[in-house]
């Protein structure tokens, strides 16, 4: 560790950081020569030393000296991942305007490639203080019209090949509602490896956090708790880094106002990721078809479409209904691959890498009789449009 951040560790590690500490904390920083203040914040906890350095009633104002520092006086020295922890220390509790003006100062300071990276970095928290939540939870109406001007922005001076990946849970990634075809909690067969696919292989810097968002109107509850619950659910399966837009308990009454809410985090999602192409991947319980729809009418050049997944047996005419909206209905994720190759967003050996994965993962499940009949025969046929593209 940094000598210089063992000190200032040391100088708030009691239960109570002292002004003499404070001021202590802040002329370390301030006699960090030029170009290692980077190296001292990221030995440090942000959030601690942020948190203990305060603005005083009656005496000096450590916070805002403090933030002013690296902030703004010294901003361009920090990396996004050092400034990244220092704006997600002013947003874990309450915001108060002065933390606001300061995180919309750092963000209007910040332009071209380092600022979406620093969007990125932003999205992909670990936790329900994302982006979206930054935005438009935190931030002030105005503040938040300034931000969302500067993304805007953004987005025409720096465009970018990038893809957001939306994609929806229940009878999405799991079976959970309307789907008989698999025992309850199943994880479909194929989803993981086209979602990891899609977040790879359809954004110009591969890889990159936070490509993929998960949407749904489950009920972001009290600080966010469901949300994060969300997150551990799938923490397990292998995903790419990825953020979860939650609901409200008002959009569980009717599928309409399920639609609405999922609707409504798309929509932020576009307003956040301007300058990004986007695909959104549902099923055919939850009005998913009719969200995809809505948002590709509103910009189809933003929205290359949405891939469905059919868990309530649509027919043929229905599949064409839903392609004549920018809505490619598939059965099992061998298909949804196929419809993302037409698409250009997946190259042919990606799709028949998700083919691949899908026969495993189907291999791997415990159906007999019908069931597994059905799945074969659907999946053989999805896995021979993809020979063919």
């Amino acid at each position: 560790m940094d000598p210089r951040a063992v000190q200032i560790t040391a100088l708030s590690s009691g239960w109570r950081t002292g002004r003499s500490q404070e001021a202590q904390i802040l002329q370390i920083l301030r006699e960090v020569p030029h170009g290692e203040l980077d190296t001292v914040l990221a030995d440090l906890d942000l959030d601690k030393v942020i948190g203990d350095v305060d603005d005083h009633l009656w005496g000096p104002d450590h916070r805002t000296q403090l933030l002013d520092l690296l902030l703004d006086a010294r901003l361009a020295e920090l990396s996004t991942p050092v400034v990244g922890r220092a704006i997600a220390s002013l947003h874990a509790g309450p915001t108060p305007r002065s933390y606001q003006e300061a995180i919309v100062g750092v963000l209007l300071a910040t332009h071209g490639r380092a600022f979406h990276d620093l969007k990125y970095h932003l999205n992909a928290s670990g936790d329900y203080h994302d982006l979206e939540h930054l935005v438009f939870e935190d931030l002030d109406e105005d503040l938040q019209d300034t931000v969302l001007e500067h993304f805007a922005e953004q987005a025409r001076v720096d465009p970018t090949s990038d893809l957001r990946v939306l994609c929806d849970i229940d009878d999405t990634v799991k079976c959970a509602i309307h789907d008989d075809r698999y025992p309850r909690g199943t994880v479909y067969p194929g989803v993981v490896e086209l979602l990891t696919q899609l977040d790879r292989g359809a954004a110009a810097d591969a890889g990159r956090a936070g490509d993929l968002t998960f949407v749904t109107a489950r009920p972001g509850g009290p600080r966010g708790l469901v949300e994060q619950y969300t997150r551990d659910a799938l923490s397990h399966l292998g995903l790419p880094p990825h953020a979860v837009l939650g609901g409200s308990l008002l959009n569980l009454h009717t599928k309409a106002a399920m639609a609405e809410r999922k609707l409504q985090n798309m929509e932020r999602d576009r307003l956040l990721f301007p300058e990004c192409r986007m695909v959104f991947i549902g099923d055919s319980g939850q009005a998913d078809g009719r969200v995809g729809a809505e948002m590709h009418r509103i910009d189809p050049a933003h929205i290359v479409g949405t891939l469905l997944h059919d868990v309530t047996g649509l027919d043929d005419s229905e599949r064409a209904a839903w392609a004549d909206q920018g809505v490619h209905v598939f059965d099992t994720y061998a298909g949804a691959a196929a419809h993302a190759v037409r698409l250009g967003l997946l190259s042919a050996e990606q799709g028949r890498r998700v083919a691949r994965a899908t026969r495993q993962g189907l291999q791997a499940l415990t159906l007999e009789g019908p069931a597994r009949e059905h799945l074969e025969s659907v999946l053989t046929a999805e896995e021979s449009s993809l020979r063919i593209v």
